[in-house]
């Protein structure tokens, strides 16, 4: 063959296998259907708190944690269903060291963006507070966003009589 057909049909080739590189099609990845496990605690900060009081989180909160999970699987103060969900105690346990593994102690609440039910109701704002009314809230400010609830006079009267 001549030369002079063999470079540019190299050159076309050349550019049809860089173009199919870069522009094919990306595969479908296949989930299956099995359940995959509950996601583990982003931060706990209940632990932080806690380890300032001398206390120190049980070797079996993880499971509790985990069938709470289970049983109550959303927020309980909007219904959001994600990975950024907590287990709260409405008596924190450095206060009541009884209550950590206590399942009537336990509630689900999120820290989803522009929601912040844990921090909101559950610690009334401060990490190092905690709500006692945790239930009776949950009620009055259920499907609430979080500048609803900051611009919720009940709850800055709460905010400023926290313990």
């Amino acid at each position: 063959m001549d030369n002079s057909i063999l470079i540019p049909l190299a050159i076309v080739i050349a550019v049809l296998i860089v173009g199919y590189i870069f522009l094919r099609p990306k595969r479908k990845r296949h989930y299956s259907r099995r359940r995959l496990p509950l996601p583990t605690l982003r931060r706990d900060y209940g632990a932080h708190i806690a380890k300032k009081h001398g206390r120190e989180r049980s070797a079996e909160w993880e499971r509790v944690a985990r069938e709470h999970r289970l049983r109550e699987p959303a927020c309980v103060a909007c219904g959001y269903r994600g990975h950024k969900l907590q287990v709260h105690h409405i008596k924190p346990f450095h206060l009541h060291p009884e209550l950590e593994l206590d399942p009537n102690n336990l509630i689900t609440l999120c820290e989803a963006r522009g929601r912040e039910h844990h921090l909101l109701l559950g610690h009334l704002g401060a990490w190092d507070s905690y709500n006692e009314h945790i239930r009776a809230d949950i009620k009055h400010f259920y499907r609430k966003t979080a500048a609803q609830i900051r611009a919720d006079v009940n709850w800055l009267k709460k905010m400023q009589l926290r313990p």
